[in-house]
């Protein structure tokens, strides 16, 4: 899957300071915060994933994607890869 960007994107998230562009690619991003409600403060970041025609015939074969992060701001991603 490539990572894309979208009309909602408001930053960019870069490789952290001990990996460069080759290990971990930049990734643009929505981040927010909630308004109102029991969440109302609460940061969430948005990504956007494409998947390739590769991935899409594995996904209809049942391979699963998996995606956590706590907090505001996911972890920097290196693109996604299926395993064999």
């Amino acid at each position: 899957m490539t990572p894309v960007d979208f009309p909602q994107s408001n930053i960019t998230l870069g490789a952290p300071s001990d990996l460069d562009e080759s290990q971990c690619q930049s990734i643009r991003a929505c981040h927010v915060a909630y308004q109102g409600g029991n969440l109302d403060g609460a940061k969430a970041t948005i990504v956007a994933w494409q998947p390739s025609p590769e991935d899409l015939h594995k996904l209809m074969d049942g391979s699963p994607i998996f995606i956590g992060f706590l907090g505001g701001v996911p972890p920097h991603f290196v693109a996604a890869q299926f395993p064999e």
